[in-house]
C-alpha cells in the first residue's frame, strides 16, 4: 500500500471541504475545526492552494473558496472522460423533463461521490450533494455492485460494520439480483410505510388492499420491490440506473429521487426506463 503524503491528503480534504460550500467559503477557523487539521497546519495549506489558483481569499470577509484552477482542471477531466460529460448532458434533459431531483454519482475506491447534481425547480437538491462521499458498505453501494459479480458482492457484504445476520446478508445478496433482473435500483423508505401508502391508495379506490410480502431489505428502513405492481403505491427514496465503461465496469449512477409523494407502480417503471434510456445513449455516444 501506497504511504499517504499528508500534507496532500490535508490539501484534498480542504478542497473537497469547500466543494460542498460554493456559495458562501469557509474560514480558516471553520476550515480548521471542520477538517481537524491544526490551525497552523490549516493555514500553510490554504496559503499553497491560493497561490497556486485552486482557492481564492475574499479580503474583506476573509473566507476561502475554490478559485478558477479546478474550473479548468474539471474542463480538462471531462475532455477525458467521454462517458461522463455525456451522462451530465443527458442527466440535464432528464431533470429538465421529469421535474425532481437528479444526481449522478461516481464508485471511486470504496466510495460513492456525487459528480453532477440537478436541483428540482424548487431547489431540492438530491440525497448526495455535488462532491460529497460515503462509504460504500452495505446498505448503500449495492446499485454499483449489481452487475459486478459473486466476489464482489460477497467482499461488499463482508464489509458490513454492523454484523448483520445471514439471513440480512441473503436479503441483500436477493435484492442486488433483483437490480441486475430489473436494470436498474427502486429502493424504498421501508416495507411498512410502503404497505401502509398501499393501503391508503386500496382504500381509496375500493380495492383490495395488497400484503407485505416481495420485499428485498437492504438495512433498517430501506427495501427494494421484488415485483412493481401497477396499481400498487410505494413510498420510493430513488430510483437509479447504471452506467459502464467499456470494460464493463459500472462507473456511475444516474439517480431520481427523493421524491415528495408516493408513486405508483407504473410511474415507477416509467422512470426507471427513462434512466435507462438516458444511461444508453450516453454509454452509446461516447464510444468510439
Amino acid at each position: 500500500m501506497v504511504r499517504p503524503a499528508l500534507s496532500a491528503s490535508r490539501g484534498f480534504d480542504i478542497l473537497e471541504l469547500l466543494a460542498l460550500s460554493p456559495n458562501q467559503g469557509l474560514t480558516l477557523s471553520q476550515v480548521a475545526r471542520a477538517t481537524g487539521i491544526n490551525p497552523a497546519s490549516c493555514h500553510s495549506v490554504l496559503g499553497v492552494l491560493c497561490q497556486r489558483g485552486y482557492l481564492v481569499r475574499d479580503p474583506a470577509t476573509k473566507r476561502f473558496a475554490l478559485g478558477a484552477l479546478p474550473v479548468a482542471l474539471g474542463q480538462a477531466a471531462l475532455a477525458g472522460q467521454p462517458l461522463l460529460a455525456r451522462a451530465r448532458a443527458a442527466a440535464d434533459r432528464v431533470a429538465a423533463e421529469v421535474g425532481l431531483p437528479l444526481l449522478i454519482s461516481a464508485a471511486v475506491g470504496d466510495e460513492i461521490v456525487g459528480v453532477h447534481v440537478c436541483p428540482d425547480p424548487s431547489g431540492r437538491v438530491p440525497g448526495l450533494l455535488l462532491g460529497e462521499r460515503k462509504t460504500m458498505t452495505p446498505p448503500l453501494g449495492a446499485p454499483f455492485l449489481a452487475w459486478a459479480g459473486d466476489e464482489a458482492v460477497e467482499a461488499w457484504l463482508a464489509k458490513d460494520p454492523s454484523g448483520e445476520s445471514a439471513g440480512a446478508s441473503g436479503a441483500r445478496r436477493r435484492g442486488v439480483a433483483a437490480i441486475r433482473a430489473r436494470g436498474f435500483e427502486v429502493l424504498l423508505q421501508s416495507t411498512a410505510t410502503s404497505r401502509l401508502a398501499s393501503e391508503l391508495a386500496a382504500l381509496a379506490s375500493n380495492a383490495a388492499g395488497q400484503d407485505g410480502a416481495g420485499f428485498h431489505t437492504l438495512g433498517p428502513n430501506m427495501a427494494l420491490p421484488n415485483e412493481l405492481d401497477p396499481d400498487r403505491f410505494y413510498d420510493v427514496m430513488l430510483i437509479a440506473a447504471p452506467m459502464f465503461d467499456t470494460s464493463g465496469t459500472c462507473l456511475y449512477n444516474m439517480c431520481i429521487g427523493p421524491f415528495p409523494d408516493p408513486l405508483d407502480g407504473g410511474a415507477i417503471a416509467h422512470l426507471g426506463e427513462r434512466l435507462m434510456r438516458a444511461c444508453l445513449e450516453a454509454m452509446r455516444a461516447s464510444r468510439p
